[in-house]
């Protein structure tokens, strides 16, 4: 069975009219679970985080907050702060999916394709747990071993790379078609590429 989509939100009852305000995000900084769930827990508590960006807070002359937009990144939720010259989030919502904005924002041009959304999570797994252990005390990776934590070896990332470039082939006009091979064959070529048969100019 399908899993149904949760949203973690707060529901308010018989609310008569959503009032919003324009936020602009001026930085998203992503932190481990475990802040993110104390920073949750104690808003209204002195964050170091938000005391170093407090000067780029501020409510302007149109009426627009300017905030700092700090999510989880793992879960993936985040929370929108204006802290109004204070060290705490004295204004600030919940906003569910924020690491997903985040991402879509960084990359408004691109449609990916399922490989492409396969090969940008597992990037994102190797940053989050290349800076997770960062924290414990670790400064050099050997990127075998992180993939190996993770459970993916270089044979997987092989296929996932070659299935993410037959889609992209594939979306392209100048391409009939696109065939992937078994890769577990040794000397066999990865991908079989068949061109479009170019249009004939008959003009005379």
């Amino acid at each position: 069975m399908k899993e149904k989509l949760i949203i973690n939100t707060n529901l308010i009852r018989k609310e008569s009219e959503f009032r919003t305000k324009s936020c602009v995000v001026e930085k998203a900084v992503a932190i481990s679970h475990r802040e993110f769930e104390n920073l949750k827990s104690y808003p209204l508590r002195d964050n170091k985080l938000i005391a170093e960006n407090v000067d780029m807070m501020y409510c302007d002359n149109d009426d627009k907050y300017h905030c700092l937009l700090v999510y989880d990144a793992e879960q993936g939720d985040g929370l929108l702060i204006e802290s109004e010259g204070t060290a705490y989030a004295r204004y600030s919502q919940y906003i569910p999916m924020a690491k997903e904005l985040v991402e879509m924002n960084r990359n408004p041009e691109i449609l990916f394709t399922d490989g492409e959304k396969k090969l940008h999570k597992l990037l994102n797994e190797i940053s989050d747990r290349i800076a997770e252990f960062s924290h414990s005390g670790y400064s050099k990776f050997l990127l075998d071993d992180v993939l190996e934590d993770l459970g993916c070896d270089f044979d997987e990332l092989k296929k996932m790379l070659v299935k993410s470039a037959a889609e992209i082939l594939n979306e392209r006009s100048d391409i009939k078609s696109v065939k992937i091979n078994d890769l577990d064959i040794p000397f066999q070529p990865g991908i079989s590429v068949e061109l479009e048969e170019p249009e004939m100019d008959i003009t005379m």
